[in-house]
């Protein structure tokens, strides 16, 4: 009786351990594409971190499901997923590559209350009076982010952001809508097949021959992003939702820490006292369902 008490006390700490490791890599991933994206278009990262990551998790479907690994009932649902993943990645990393890595993030760190605020028209899912209030005060938190009034604002770049955070949350609606017939291996794995696709036919005239350590650094940016997915779609399989979710936030600190290392940016006052507001009500958001 004590080993299978201690085995249950184990899974959330495994699992919150995953997702630690999950937002580090995914915070390692955006500066790499920072990184590259100052020499390469975004659609030939794209396309090489696709060419890693496809083989892999088709390797992985077939050694948990074998034949049937890729069978679907719903191939529309993946194309809308795909569609608005490749949408909301590639908003994301043009402001990434536009803005600093700490702004981008904090930003996008919003789409938690935009999946709350679409929850009610999209999921018959609405919030109740306290997750409103710290709906609202989690964009005021945005605004302070952005700063309106500044005279340096990149618009394109704010723009690109908060298209890429909304997308996010699109993202995580229409997975969770798939969630009850589809695994999430499969889902990432359609996911990324359609980024291959699409990246490979874009980037046939603007392909850039990479020197080796630049090409290098792709095929490791496509192992990097690999074990970030793997490593979230599985935390979750030995920790719940309240318990994971606070570990995105994880990447404010990953960004702030990788920007100034890569790229010496650092976050305004104005800036950080934002993104906290931003993360308080986002966590207040996801201890309070």
């Amino acid at each position: 009786m004590t080993t299978q008490k201690h085995g249950r006390e184990l899974k959330p700490l495994f699992g919150a351990g995953l997702a630690f490791v999950a937002m580090s890599f995914f915070s390692i991933q955006d500066a790499m594409v920072k990184w590259l994206a100052a020499d390469y278009i975004l659609f030939q990262l794209l396309f090489v971190r696709s060419l890693v990551a496809v083989p892999l998790l088709l390797f992985i479907l077939r050694f948990r499901y074998g034949q049937r690994a890729l069978h679907t009932s719903r191939p529309q649902d993946h194309a809308i997923r795909a569609t608005i993943n490749f949408a909301a990645f590639l908003s994301y990393y043009f402001a990434i590559s536009r803005m600093p890595l700490a702004d981008v993030t904090a930003i996008a760190l919003s789409a938690p209350l935009f999946m709350t605020a679409l929850s009610g028209p999209l999921l018959g899912e609405p919030a109740d009076l306290p997750r409103k209030l710290a709906l609202l005060a989690g964009f005021v938190g945005v605004l302070i982010i952005v700063q309106p009034t500044a005279d340096n604002i990149d618009w394109l770049g704010v723009a690109a952001a908060l298209t890429g955070a909304m997308l996010f949350a699109l993202l995580g609606i229409q997975t969770r809508r798939m969630a009850s017939s589809e695994s999430s291996e499969l889902m990432v794995f359609y996911s990324a097949s359609a980024f291959l696709v699409v990246t490979g036919v874009l980037m046939l005239s603007t392909w850039k021959m990479p020197v080796a350590t630049d090409f290098a650094l792709m095929l490791v940016l496509g192992l990097v992003s690999v074990t970030a997915q793997f490593c979230i779609v599985h935390s979750f399989r030995y920790a719940q939702v309240y318990v994971i979710a606070p570990f995105e936030y994880v990447t404010i600190l990953w960004a702030i820490f990788l920007g100034w290392l890569l790229f010496s940016d650092l976050p305004t006052a104005i800036m950080l006292a934002g993104a906290a507001i931003v993360v308080g009500c986002g966590l207040y958001i996801v201890f309070r369902k």
